[in-house]
């Protein structure tokens, strides 16, 4: 199998479609974003046709104590392969993948992490010959093929979602320029409060809800609840094969608290995944989250959903480390 490595949005070849954590969008957007570096590793066979590609992000820090230039790197998920591949064959090429990957970046990183993969066996045996500790995880998401999501939510939050449209909200997708860039400064101030929860620049983001000639993209929407003309409520939603994933919401909760503003601005992106036929609907920031927002978990879990559990995967430059992690983890 041959591998190219991709630094730059404007080499990348057309990719096979999946997941959009490994999407050309996402590549784009860490791209533009200060301290964070993409490579897109593509896999071809003998004929030049694509096996599979992954993204792996790269993220510069200073620390002060102890002082040191961190280097991380995260893989997030399996990656995207052809869907002729068979689960030995996926496995096979992320090995491949990963071997490179150790082999660029062996003495340049402090740590590496695998996260996300949906499978909990999916490459388990080499992920843990190449030195890497795993630690539980968990993921959360709705499934809206077998029922409809008014049917999954709570009690309350039905009564809560029929109360804020009797008086006068309502939600749709942002697709004025005016729109987006309410909804994007809304989103803004709600998040510089949030030590867990961070939010990626506005022309980040405005690189995932625009296609490179500048019209909308289908692969990410920004959302926007209204009141009486004012936007009290945003989220932002990226879109893969079948599954569509909330990665940040907000509203004037504290401003306007009989109108659920926050509620809506998750029931809008709920809603518009169903129409659109999306078997599934994840919530991102629930990813990976610590026990201390357990508050916040519970609060998703209102709308119908349900934890399933994942690992994490981690590999430090040092090897005296690994193996000490490995004797208390496994």
């Amino acid at each position: 199998m041959r591998i190219e490595i991709h630094t730059k949005s404007n080499t990348l070849p057309t990719l096979i479609k999946g997941n959009a954590m490994h999407s050309a969008l996402m590549f784009r957007a860490l791209e533009q974003s200060n301290g964070y570096r993409p490579y897109m590793l593509v896999g071809y066979d003998s004929e030049g046709t694509e096996l599979g590609h992954l993204l792996i992000m790269s993220k510069r820090s200073i620390h002060l104590l102890p002082p040191i230039l961190h280097y991380r790197y995260t893989i997030n998920g399996e990656g995207v392969y052809r869907e002729e591949c068979s689960r030995q064959e996926r496995e096979n090429i992320f090995t491949a993948f990963l071997d490179r990957i150790l082999g660029m970046f062996d003495f340049r990183h402090t740590s590496i992490e695998v996260t996300n993969i949906e499978d909990q066996r999916f490459a388990y045996s080499t992920l843990s010959a190449h030195s890497f500790i795993p630690s539980r995880s968990q993921r959360l998401y709705i499934s809206l093929h077998s029922k409809h999501p008014q049917e999954r939510l709570a009690r309350a939050y039905k009564a809560h979602i029929r109360n804020a449209a009797d008086r006068g909200v309502t939600y749709s997708r942002a697709t004025t320029q005016q729109d987006i860039k309410e909804g994007l400064r809304l989103m803004r101030n709600y998040y510089r409060s949030k030590i867990q929860r961070k939010l990626p620049k506005e022309n980040v983001l405005r690189t995932m809800l625009y296609t490179p000639d500048g019209s909308l993209s289908d692969e990410a929407k920004l959302f926007i609840v209204e009141h009486r003309g004012k936007i009290i409520g945003s989220s932002l939603c990226l879109y893969e094969n079948g599954r569509a994933n909330l990665a940040f919401s907000c509203g004037l909760r504290k401003s306007y608290p009989l109108l659920y503003p926050g509620i809506m601005a998750i029931w809008a992106a709920i809603t518009d995944a169903h129409h659109n036929g999306y078997a599934h609907f994840e919530f991102l920031e629930a990813r990976a989250l610590p026990f201390t927002q357990r508050k916040f978990i519970n609060t998703l879990l209102n709308y119908g959903g349900k934890q399933v559990g994942t690992l994490r995967w981690y590999r430090f430059k040092w090897n005296w480390i690994n193996k000490i992690l490995r004797k208390i983890y496994i």
